[in-house]
């Protein structure tokens, strides 16, 4: 193979950049392709909208690059990302693009299809927006792809991030950071670290605004319904820079370990019962 994205990584492809042969020439049990899917999404007033893009964009990359280290003898091929996702509960504000959960499942499916129609086995779905109607999509997808071709996929950041696990891990803070909800002290701190250029220096001004949005309380309403009059929850002005960087880290290291479960045949994290159920009830929008 000749296409690598540097000298160092030359077991790190990026899937526009190869001609047909070469994609041909990958050994189907050792190749994993790696699919990075999230909305354009408003983050509050101090935030880009592809928060969650750049970010699942920047931990894919990262984590490919550690596993290329860690596991020299595969190949890792980089889809093209996808900027899009289930967000319809904030589409009030300018920014924000939803795409309906059957349109996501069916994109995802025919992603998924041809890589199996190929012969290739092993997909990882990166996706950094947690909307349940979105992982709801992603994992009929998954599903479906699993049970038609012989292939293995894991989806790393919704069971990292519904069972907690970054809460269990965090450094102390002093406050809570369960109710760090969208666009607040968790995002604003990750994209000072990934993207300071892209922080409007206005999220040091913001107030602390919490609010509850689960699905009993906010079922069918959108962010301005709810109180939401500035698209963000949480505390921006609480952000940290080293914060932002151990929660990338984290991230990279659940694609990690993730891809690795997968090859070796071990077990990855599930979404919680709660999470999988409100999946099952929700209709598809």
């Amino acid at each position: 193979m000749k296409k690598k994205v540097n000298s160092k990584n030359n077991n790190f492809l990026v899937f526009e950049e190869l001609s047909w042969k070469q994609i041909d020439e990958l050994p189907r049990d050792k190749t994993i392709f790696f699919l990075n899917i999230s909305p354009m999404e408003e983050h509050g007033p101090h935030l880009p909208v592809g928060t969650d893009f750049l970010t699942i964009k920047e931990s894919t990359k990262q984590s490919i690059k550690k596993l290329s280290k860690e596991k020299p003898d595969l190949n890792y091929v980089l889809l093209p990302s996808v900027p899009l996702g289930f967000c319809e509960f904030n589409t009030d504000f300018p920014g924000s693009i939803s795409t309906k959960g059957r349109v996501l499942k069916d994109i995802v499916l025919n992603i998924g299809e041809s890589l199996g129609n190929y012969g290739f086995k092993y997909l990882v779905i990166c996706t950094f927006h947690m909307a349940v109607v979105h992982l709801k999509a992603i994992y009929a997808a998954k599903n479906k792809l699993e049970s038609k071709y012989d292939m293995e996929i894991v989806e790393p950041i919704g069971p990292y991030f519904y069972n907690k696990e970054s809460d269990k891990r965090e450094p102390k803070l002093g406050f809570d950071t369960s109710k760090e909800v969208h666009g607040g002290f968790k995002e604003t701190s990750l994209m000072r670290y990934l993207y300071p250029y892209l922080v409007d220096e206005s999220y040091k001004k913001l107030q602390n605004i919490y609010r509850d949005i689960t699905p009993v309380k906010s079922l069918g309403k959108k962010f301005k319904q709810l109180g939401i009059k500035e698209g963000y929850i949480g505390s921006p002005a609480k952000s940290d820079v080293d914060y932002g960087r151990w929660y990338f880290n984290e991230t990279v290291n659940a694609i990690t370990q993730a891809t690795i479960n997968l090859y070796e045949g071990k077990k990855n994290p599930e979404l919680p019962k709660k999470i999988k159920t409100a999946m099952k009830a929700l209709f598809w929008h």
